[in-house]
């Protein structure tokens, strides 16, 4: 600290009480880089601490944690398919920094694994690079019912929404997140994709005596890489927000591969609390194929749950497909909401034939615990006046 220079001889002890003043009030805040009592701002000293996050070439990041993975689906192709796995993972990524885990398909007594690893690069990361091997069954239909809910129907209603197959392979992938409302990721893939058959007809109730054949696919190797972006949370809030995603999928030329397409998918959800005790909800999700032949286990469909509620399970199929979902919540009591909606969509062939199709349009009624975890609907094809109303069951969100 530079001391405040003598201007001269003091004339009076007036003016020696107000040097000293002056000297005391500088030694007082001289700790303040910005006073203007100081002539130079002090420097502060350079704090050197260790990094947060470390590479795995040299260590586990220090805050990371061991975990256990404990996991149970079942479905008409594995039957009950426990999953127990271990897992490093920190408070500041959803990613693990690394895990392995284990799953038993007890119906077709076939091990599956997946193990992998994420680095976060920085110390506030915002990129990360990762890697996963697996053998694992794989479906394209986790945007219409999820596997938890799934599990449930398979176990309580010898329903089964989902169609499978066998991916073994590895993929690898980069991921930008900058902030919270935006990601940005890349990677490709290398798997060897097969045909799996029902192998299971267990369950507790049902209005089927058996499950639904699982359909075959073409099996063969894939080479892809795929490219997607994010804007907006990742999950909504229950004010409302908006939340749009978009990916690109390529399989074959410049790679190599026994497929050959190229296909884009986004979605966009809206949630609006427009007051206290009413919420409006709604959903566009849409894809295309632009170059190529989509191989059967990646044909896109629409009919039935999570998307048109007035028709029969996919009862349509496509490479080119879009479906509309609104729904109006009314709060009936404390954890009771009734609601409203509306549907629209469909599923074709080529991308020239939009201006050709004539989309399904449907409306209905549902009753909903509270934010979850169950509804009851009832939904009415409004192009078809013949059609029966649909009584339908949701064991989660619907969208």
């Amino acid at each position: 600290m530079r001391r405040a220079r003598n201007p001269g001889v003091l004339a009076t002890s007036a003016w020696a009480l107000a040097a000293a003043w002056g000297l005391a009030a500088v030694q007082a805040l001289a700790a303040q880089p910005d006073s203007s009592l100081t002539r130079e701002v002090p420097i502060p000293a350079v704090v050197v601490r260790p990094a947060e996050w470390e590479t795995l070439s040299t260590g586990l990041p220090e805050e990371a944690r061991l975990q256990s993975i404990l996991g149970f689906r079942y479905n008409r192709v594995d039957g009950p398919a426990p999953t127990v796995g271990a897992a490093f993972q920190t408070g500041r990524s959803p990613a693990p920094v690394l895990f392995a885990q284990g799953t038993y398909a007890y119906s077709r007594k076939r091990p599956l694994y997946e193990a992998g690893f994420t680095v976060p690069i920085g110390d506030r990361p915002q990129l990360s690079i990762g890697a996963v091997v697996y053998r694992r069954t794989a479906t394209e239909d986790d945007w219409i019912v999820t596997p938890g809910e799934n599990t449930l129907f398979a176990l309580f209603a010898r329903t089964d929404y989902q169609d499978h197959y066998e991916a073994q392979g590895v993929r690898v992938n980069a991921t930008w997140s900058p902030g919270s409302d935006f990601e940005l990721q890349g990677g490709g893939r290398i798997e060897t994709q097969r045909s799996l058959s029902t192998r299971t007809r267990i369950s507790l109730t049902g209005r089927h005596p058996v499950f639904r054949p699982n359909p075959p696919i073409q099996d063969g190797d894939e080479q892809a890489f795929t490219l997607g972006v994010r804007i907006g949370p990742a999950e909504l809030p229950l004010r409302g927000g908006l939340h749009g995603e978009a990916q690109y999928e390529r399989s074959g030329d410049p790679l190599e591969g026994d497929f050959e397409y190229g296909r884009a998918r986004g979605a966009i959800r809206y949630k609006a609390r427009l007051a206290p005790t009413r919420d409006f909800r709604a959903r566009l999700v849409a894809g295309s194929t632009l170059t190529g032949t989509l191989p059967f286990q990646k044909l896109w469909y629409v009919g039935g749950i999570g998307t048109l509620r007035g028709h029969d399970f996919k009862s349509a199929a496509g490479n080119q497909f879009f479906v509309a979902n609104a729904e109006l919540y009314q709060r009936a009591r404390k954890n009771l909401y009734v609601f409203s909606f509306l549907d629209c969509g469909a599923a074709w062939f080529g991308s020239d034939n939009l201006s050709r199709q004539r989309p399904g349009l449907d409306a209905g009624l549902g009753v909903r615990i509270a934010q979850g975890p169950a509804a009851v609907t009832i939904a009415k094809n409004l192009r078809d006046g013949d059609s029966k109303p649909r009584v339908g069951v949701r064991l989660g969100d619907t969208f």
